[in-house]
């Protein structure tokens, strides 16, 4: 089974606070699926968040690499990977992430 892809932001320490004000409506749905998976609304929230950021943080950043960083970069993209089970469901993840 591949890993949760929010896991390496769920992997930190929780050491920072956000307060933000959302529907009531919002709220109670939220708790009751969060309930229902066995998770405190605070866990529901982050794990969602680190979900989505970790989907969609890819298409807000760039790369800057220098020109040793490229090559580096070209050689490791050129060299063929070996079959796996688990890269075979990352390639089929990126073709629905990226339409590849």
């Amino acid at each position: 089974m591949l890993a949760h892809v929010g896991q390496a932001y769920l992997d930190l320490p929780a050491d920072d606070r956000l307060e933000t004000r959302l529907p009531k409506l919002l709220k109670r749905h939220a708790e009751t699926v969060a309930k229902a998976r066995g998770e405190s609304l605070s866990e529901y929230v982050v794990d969602v968040l680190a979900e989505r950021v970790a989907n969609e943080i890819g298409s807000t950043q760039e790369w800057r690499l220098t020109a040793t960083e490229q090559a580096e970069l070209l050689r490791i993209l050129a060299a063929p990977a070996p079959s796996t089970a688990a890269l075979q469901a990352a390639t089929r993840r990126a073709e629905d992430l990226f339409g590849i």
